[in-house]
């Protein structure tokens, strides 16, 4: 399951993992949040805390990582919390962003990262 976090404000998008992400989640959640603040505003920052991630569907849209692949002109930066399972879709949100504007923070460190994001 994916949730959009009330921590969401102006270009900064939160979302945390829970359990196992299908692609419901990517289309009726991921994609309707990200489409909403790349429309609104010129680059976007993104908090992801995967740190109850216990896997995803590996046939859904989440192996693509296409809506953020596609916006790379957007990003400006992102903070990621992991737990043991989140290596993987660690790995595609790397793969789908720029070089150098992520860090990855280690459970536990949610408000850290969160910080983090916001500079």
């Amino acid at each position: 399951m994916l949730e959009s976090l009330p921590a969401s404000e102006g270009n900064l998008v939160c979302f945390r993992a829970v359990g196992t992400l299908t692609e419901e989640d990517y289309t009726d959640i991921f994609i309707p949040v990200m489409t909403d603040v790349l429309t609104r505003f010129e680059v976007f920052r993104l908090y992801c805390d995967l740190s109850r991630l216990l896997g995803w569907d590996e046939t859904s849209s989440w192996e693509t990582g296409e809506v953020l692949h596609s916006n790379l002109h957007k990003f400006e930066r992102a903070a990621v919390v992991g737990g043991p399972s989140w290596a993987g879709l660690a790995l595609v949100l790397r793969d789908s962003l720029p070089r150098g504007a992520y860090e990855f923070f280690t459970d536990g460190n949610q408000k850290r990262a969160l910080a983090w994001v916001k500079t």
